[in-house]
């Protein structure tokens, strides 16, 4: 669904294994996802978090938000959560 550069400049995310009901929110997701990837992020365990692994399935209506160990580290990067 996307690619991010752990840490980099650059990430992609794609539509098209998203829902076509809830895609725009699965879209905003990913792309949260992908952006946390380039400010150094690692795939995270816990399974609400924007940053876990999809492990080739979309799991985009389960992640609610980023975990307190994911944002602290965004806000440490001086993302205003």
């Amino acid at each position: 669904m996307g690619l991010g550069l752990c840490p980099g400049q650059v990430c992609v995310a794609s539509s098209f294994r998203l829902s076509k009901t809830d895609n725009m929110r699965q879209l905003f997701v990913v792309s949260i996802h992908e952006l946390g990837h380039t400010q150094g992020l690692p795939h995270c365990p816990v399974k609400t978090c924007f940053m876990r692994d999809a492990e080739g399935g979309n799991p985009t209506n389960e992640e609610t938000e980023f975990c307190p160990k994911c944002k602290a580290h965004l806000v440490s990067r001086a993302w205003a959560l």
